[in-house]
């Protein structure tokens, strides 16, 4: 049995990863950013005793910094943690406002970072039990795609995809003498809100071929970029 966080746990992928998880057993810790919008996340915890759910907005550093707090002095370890909150603007070029740069790298960037250096305290540091850290990005992210796929617009999430890419590169190489490895991973183009109707995949087909990659991969395997496939997706 594992203790898993999942940020942005109140729809799409994260509320299928949260239920998978708990199907499976483990005890799932879920965040959502308000009560008015996590009704089916919070009517789950009367199913599952091992499913706690709890607010935090990734955008404020109070919040994230509180639930953390709460999380060690309950004496929490975890050995996942899936940065999975986000949001997209499919504006193109033409079209989208300066402003939106800002609003989803707040979300997409800067709150994954501050889940991340929150959670330092609750994760497994140099031990025989190991915790991963997952980043929820997109092949949208990947700078050598860009022009080899039909996708485009969405540029401030493609932008902030990017950057969230950095970011697990670089953690992957600061937390690794801790025995943290860190990942970027993409679900795949998914029936939810952000991927729309006509994506390929139905949310728990993604989410089926998410968590039997991450079961498949070493502890060592850190500061990577892959698919729902278990392929390498390029930078």
């Amino acid at each position: 049995m594992k203790n898993i966080i999942v940020t942005g746990a109140n729809r799409g992928i994260g509320f299928e990863i949260t239920k998978r998880y708990l199907e499976l057993g483990h005890r799932v810790w879920a965040s959502y950013r308000n009560k008015s919008n996590a009704k089916d996340l919070l009517s789950m915890t009367k199913s599952f005793h091992n499913l706690t759910a709890f607010e935090m907005d990734v955008t404020n550093q109070e919040s994230i910094e509180i639930a953390f707090d709460d999380f060690l002095q309950s004496n929490l370890k975890f050995e996942v943690l899936f940065n999975n909150a986000g949001i997209i603007d499919w504006s193109d070029f033409e079209n989208v406002e300066p402003k939106s740069f800002a609003d989803v790298y707040e979300v997409n960037v800067i709150g994954a970072f501050m889940v991340m250096r929150n959670s330092l305290k609750t994760l497994h540091q140099n031990s025989h039990i190991k915790s991963r850290i997952i980043n929820l990005s997109s092949r949208l992210g990947s700078i050598e795609l860009r022009g080899n796929t039909q996708l485009g617009g969405a540029l401030a999430y493609q932008c902030s995809k990017a950057a969230l890419n950095m970011l697990t590169r670089q953690t992957s190489l600061e937390l690794k003498p801790k025995g943290i490895s860190v990942i970027s991973m993409s679900p795949g183009w998914v029936k939810t809100d952000m991927g729309g109707k006509n994506a390929k995949y139905e949310t728990d087909q993604s989410v089926t071929m998410i968590l039997s990659v991450l079961q498949s991969l070493a502890d060592e395997e850190t500061g990577i970029f892959i698919g729902e496939d278990g392929e390498r997706i390029p930078w």
